[in-house]
């Protein structure tokens, strides 16, 4: 379980829930003028146990209110990932007195994995369906997290679902009963592995839909361990096809810790989260009373680069961004452990963040044109094998582009993101520093401003 760091590494922009264990973020939707946010739960301690779905909501995606549990686990089984959707026609029925009824979706993980509903017409309190599960189990183990859709195609919800080596896709009129669809993932483009969390998400590029295929990956021969892969395509209403092949599917994000991410239903953008930290390690991190963080929110949009079109993610952080930076100067002081620093290069650089105790942080772009990250001697790191190692102290990835550059770097205590070439290339990684960073060097042809979050 998480064991007890040298101070409090709680993120101040990053969700963590007050106590407990949390992993996939669930049920993501925009409903009642807020943003909702479910994750699998475990209050009763900081390693896994029978997940429950917490709830949290905001108004800007970065201060959140914690509200009670949403859905608990029964007799039946344990309340495994999903998604959630409002019915804004009340095509369900489940609709009273004109409240709009917010319906989700969730894999009752007992002696088989099925796919059921539970819903709410305030928000807040969910009530189990009666005729639950509505898609029972086709005979398979691994058969989860529900993601619904809207189908542009059929005008009716669509979900697709992970489903072993694949996913599955289902079509409802009325949100409760579903029929197959179709399938994808056994022609071959896929990194193995077992399938989890999917999504589907429509883009616009010059005036044309992309559909952005996400699915995360459990651990396959030959492929790094866990993470959270995308596919580019059409959707024909029935299935997802794979128009843009890259012979693996590109990862989503290069670093160790952004899992099972979703976007919400029925925002304004398409808005990302995901589980900010790895299956390796989770349960080991030195956070005392809680374990496990979110993601920021992202932004997903289709640049189109020298290899071709691909996603990009843009950091929303705080609705309200600081409209002030200050230049940052070579061994200059910090004061802060929330901020974010807009690095602009050419050619080989880097940035590197040292505290009291002489540890650092390192990221930048190295003489290969790799985006790398270095979190070997940033701090606490004993408490976990895995995460000592060096397959998952230092990570590189190749950019996209060549020359100049510009990287965003978000880091909020104990978690750091990165985002260059307008998101193209993105890394995300915790590191656990005995004392905050004060002290900031730069190496190479580079500059850089601070903005405090």
């Amino acid at each position: 379980m998480s064991t007890h760091g040298v101070r409090d590494f709680r993120p101040k922009i990053h969700f963590s829930a007050p106590a407990g264990w949390i992993n996939d973020p669930n049920g993501l939707v925009f409903y009642g003028g807020k943003y909702h946010l479910f994750y699998q739960f475990y209050p009763h301690n900081t390693v896994g146990g029978p997940k429950h779905w917490g709830h949290a909501v905001s108004d800007d995606l970065a201060n959140w209110e914690h509200l009670p549990i949403a859905i608990y686990p029964d007799e039946d089984g344990e309340i495994y990932s999903g998604s959630a959707a409002a019915d804004i026609k009340n095509v369900s029925g489940l609709g009273e007195e004109g409240k709009i009824p917010l319906i989700a979706y969730y894999t009752c993980h007992g002696k088989q994995e099925e796919q059921c509903v539970a819903y709410s017409l305030d928000g807040v309190n969910f009530t189990k369906y009666a005729r639950n599960p509505v898609i029972p189990n086709p005979g398979i183990r691994d058969f989860r997290d529900p993601k619904v859709f809207w189908n542009p195609v059929r005008n009716c919800w669509s979900m697709v679902v992970a489903a072993g080596d694949r996913v599955m896709f289902y079509a409802s009129a009325d949100m409760l009963s579903w029929v197959k669809t179709g399938e994808f993932g056994t022609e071959g483009n896929h990194a193995g592995g077992v399938w989890e969390c999917p999504d589907m998400v429509p883009l616009d590029y010059k005036g044309k839909t992309v559909w952005v295929l996400i699915a995360s990956m459990t651990p396959a021969e030959g492929m790094p361990r866990v993470g959270t892969q995308y596919f580019l395509g059409d959707f024909d209403g029935d299935k997802f096809i794979c128009t843009i092949p890259f012979g693996y599917a590109e990862r989503l994000d290069s670093g160790w810790d952004n899992y099972a991410g979703v976007t919400f239903n029925n925002a304004a953008e398409p808005v990302f989260i995901g589980w900010g930290t790895n299956w390796q390690y989770a349960a080991n991190t030195p956070t005392g009373v809680y374990c496990g963080n979110m993601t920021g929110a992202r932004r997903l949009s289709i640049a189109e680069t020298p290899a071709g079109i691909r996603l990009a993610m843009h950091p929303l952080g705080p609705k309200k961004m600081p409209e002030k930076s200050a230049p940052v100067k070579s061994e200059m002081l910090l004061g802060g452990e929330t901020f974010m620093l807009r690095v602009n290069g050419d050619g080989a650089a880097g940035i590197k963040l040292r505290n009291a105790q002489g540890q650092s942080l390192k990221f930048g772009v190295d003489c290969d044109n790799n985006l790398y990250f270095d979190r070997a001697d940033a701090g606490a790191k004993d408490f976990d094998g895995y995460f000592a190692s060096e397959e998952f102290s230092v990570v590189k990835a190749k950019r996209y582009f060549s020359g100049p550059y510009t990287i965003d770097f978000i880091f909020d205590v104990s978690f750091a993101e990165l985002f260059i070439d307008g998101g193209t290339r993105v890394m995300s990684m915790v590191c656990y520093p005995d004392s905050p960073y004060n002290e900031i060097i730069i190496e190479g042809n580079a500059a850089a401003e601070i903005y405090m979050l």
